[in-house]
């Protein structure tokens, strides 16, 4: 789907691209860094760190590659060093020799013996001489050049193992990169399964509501129990109303003495007033 949009989205630009000309190049640049971020947006990130580790396992022939060349290059540089050494060597031999010969021209002797026991003449070895000088100036040279050589092929192999070890290096950090990206993508699935657990909170706003209706019910039981004695004439009955040296009949009869001689007093002065 995703696929056929994208499609879509670039046939639509073509085609704004031929009736509208440069003009709508940026607008197509623009459209495809959107359509790729989009895309690059809804691809799930476990498959992107999938892919970010084959990725890296990739890396992997590639080092060993490059150690093989440098294995390959130590032994050519070890080579070349004890061709040089050689060289050296057959070099000084070879002055020593020269001027053994050369000695014995400048001594004025006739004949120069070798060690194979023959006997040469003077112009014999001024001869020999000279071929063996031109070639010693040669192989000076090509001393020379071997030494270059080797000193280049030397810097180049410390080169290729600082890469070597720079490569290694990255890899690693590239790994712990994306051990840490793994890991914090596991804490957000984890946070992300965790907001999404429901816990079934109806029982216990069930039961929070039976206690409430208890206690609802014992409070309007405790609030009749108040009620009762003032509306169905009872006797309120508490310890502060009872006193022991109190006689009701004395307090009747001293209540009721009071009002007849009111009454009587009263009387008196109606009868007068009538007079």
């Amino acid at each position: 789907m995703c696929k056929k949009a994208t499609f879509g989205v670039l046939g639509l630009l073509l085609v704004g691209g031929l009736l509208f000309g440069g003009k709508v190049i940026p607008y197509v640049q623009t459209a495809f860094q959107k359509v790729k971020a989009s895309a690059q947006d809804s691809v799930p990130v476990s498959f992107q760190l999938d892919a970010a580790k084959a990725q890296l396992k990739k890396i992997d022939p590639e080092i060993k590659q490059m150690v093989w060349q440098i294995a390959k290059e130590k032994a050519q540089v070890k080579k070349l060093a004890a061709n040089l050494e050689k060289q050296t060597s057959d070099i000084a031999s070879e002055r020593q020799k020269m001027l053994t010969l050369r000695n014995h021209v400048s001594s004025g002797e006739k004949f120069y013996v070798g060690t194979n026991g023959k006997a040469y003449t003077n112009e014999r070895v001024e001869s020999e001489l000279r071929q063996r000088f031109n070639r010693f100036q040669i192989a000076e040279k090509t001393l020379d050049k071997s030494t270059q050589i080797l000193a280049l092929r030397e810097s180049s192999l410390d080169s290729a193992l600082e890469q070597l070890d720079e490569a290694k290096s990255q890899q690693r950090e590239l790994e712990i990169q994306i051990e840490n990206l793994t890991a914090r993508h596991r804490m957000n699935e984890v946070a992300t399964t965790a907001s999404q657990i429901n816990i079934d909170n109806s029982q216990l706003s069930k039961t929070r509501q039976m206690l409430e209706d208890i206690d609802a019910r014992l409070s309007a039981e405790e609030e009749m129990m108040d009620l009762i004695p003032q509306y169905t004439g009872q006797i309120p009955v508490g310890d502060d109303d009872y006193s022991g040296d109190t006689n009701i009949l004395d307090e009747m009869d001293a209540y009721f003495d009071r009002s007849d001689s009111t009454d009587d007093v009263e009387d008196d002065e109606l009868v007068y007033n009538r007079n």
